[in-house]
C-alpha cells in the first residue's frame, strides 16, 4: 500500500460562543475523472461524523473555515488570522463571520433516495477490499454506479470522512455508511475514476459554535 505522510497538527481555535467541536483527524484525498482533477483537505471528529470543517485558501491569500453540521444543515463560516509570536511560533485566530442553512442543492446533489448494499472482495490482517453497489431507490431494481474501496482497518468508523471529502453527489447524504470500523484508502468507480488518500494525519482543533 502506498506510504502515507502522517501531519501532526496542534492549532487551538477560540471564540466566545456555546458547543466545543474537537476536531482530531484529517485528510487529503486526491480525485481524478476524465474531465477534471482535483485534490480535497478535511477535518473530521473521529468519534462524531455530523461534523466537517474545510479550511479554503482564497486568490488574495487569505483563509475562510467553514464548518458544516450535517444533523442541523447549517454551516459557520469564519476569517482565519495569523499572528508571528516572539519564539517564532504562529498563533492562529478564527473570527466568526455567519451561520446559514443549506441542502443538498447547494452540493450539486438533487438525490432524495438511495439505497447500497456492501459486497467483499477480499481481506487480509490489515485491510479489506470491498465492492459498494449503489441503486437508486430501495427497490434496487436499477444500478447507478458501482464502486472498488480498499478500507484500512483502524478503531473508529472514517468512511464518513472519506464520503464528505470526494463522494459527489452523496457527501451530506448520512444514510450511506459502511457498517466496520475503517479508513478509505483507494476507491476505483466503474467510469474509471480514482480516490486516492494522500495524507492522513492526527489534528487538534477545538472550534466554539455560536449559539443559534
Amino acid at each position: 500500500m502506498k506510504k502515507l505522510t502522517i501531519l501532526f497538527l496542534l492549532i487551538s481555535i477560540t471564540t466566545a460562543f456555546g458547543q466545543t467541536l474537537k476536531f482530531d483527524i484529517m485528510a487529503k484525498y486526491s480525485t481524478k475523472a476524465k474531465t477534471y482533477s482535483a485534490e480535497n483537505s478535511i477535518y473530521g471528529i473521529s468519534t462524531n461524523s455530523n461534523y466537517f470543517m474545510r479550511v479554503l485558501n482564497s486568490p488574495n491569500g487569505n483563509q475562510t473555515a467553514i464548518i458544516f453540521d450535517l444533523e442541523s444543515f447549517k454551516k459557520h463560516e469564519y476569517n482565519i488570522r495569523e499572528t508571528k509570536l516572539k519564539d517564532n511560533s504562529v498563533a492562529i485566530k478564527f473570527v466568526y463571520l455567519n451561520t446559514s442553512s443549506f441542502t443538498n442543492y447547494d452540493f450539486h446533489s438533487t438525490v432524495t433516495s438511495l439505497d447500497y448494499d456492501f459486497e467483499k472482495i477480499s481481506e487480509d490482517n490489515e485491510t479489506e477490499t470491498v465492492k459498494l453497489i449503489l441503486y437508486k431507490d430501495q427497490s434496487k431494481k436499477r444500478i447507478i454506479k458501482n464502486y472498488e474501496l480498499k478500507i484500512l482497518k483502524s478503531e473508529f468508523n472514517l468512511f464518513t470522512l472519506f464520503r464528505f471529502a470526494c463522494f459527489q453527489p452523496y457527501k451530506i447524504f448520512t444514510e450511506l455508511n459502511y457498517d466496520k470500523p475503517g479508513l478509505v484508502t483507494s476507491c476505483i468507480s466503474d467510469d474509471g475514476s480514482k480516490f486516492i488518500l494522500t495524507t492522513f494525519g492526527e489534528a487538534n482543533l477545538e472550534v466554539e459554535l455560536p449559539n443559534l
